[in-house]
């Protein structure tokens, strides 16, 4: 009488050993039929595929860190890049308000009634009307 392993259980792709009943573990050349058939079971069964499927999971998963990575890098790439151009939009903003502040300093100067007067009675020869030239005209 021998005792033999379940053809469904193997450990990576390996037959368990078969025993005997009266020699113990039987040596792989004692009994090559019995050991070529349990080995030929095995790998047909459903362990070697669920091995191929562990690969396949872990080469997905290992796809996904990797990608994980990658849009990590180019992230942060983009958010030091992003902040690069807020600081020379702020150096940008800050000399156009000071541009703006000159340019209203210089409007004001020009505006100024006493300015307005003077051009208009040195260049163009304007004055104030005498008084015998002003009509009232009332309604």
């Amino acid at each position: 009488m021998s005792v033999q392993a379940s053809p469904g259980l193997m450990l990576r792709n390996t037959p368990l050993p078969v025993f005997s009943a009266n020699r113990g573990p039987a040596s792989v050349g004692a009994r090559p039929a019995v050991n070529q058939t349990i080995a030929a079971v095995a790998s047909a069964t459903q362990p070697a595929k669920f091995l191929g499927f562990e690969r396949l999971v872990a080469l997905v998963l290992l796809c996904a860190v990797v990608l994980s990575a990658v849009m990590l890098v180019w992230s942060r790439h983009q958010s030091r890049a992003l902040l690069q151009q807020l600081e020379q939009l702020n150096v940008e903003h800050d000399e156009l308000q000071i541009e703006w502040g000159r340019l209203q300093l210089e409007q004001a100067t020009w505006s100024e009634n006493s300015r307005v007067e003077q051009i208009a009675v040195e260049k163009l020869g304007l004055g104030f009307p005498e008084p015998a030239r002003v009509v009232v005209i009332k309604q």
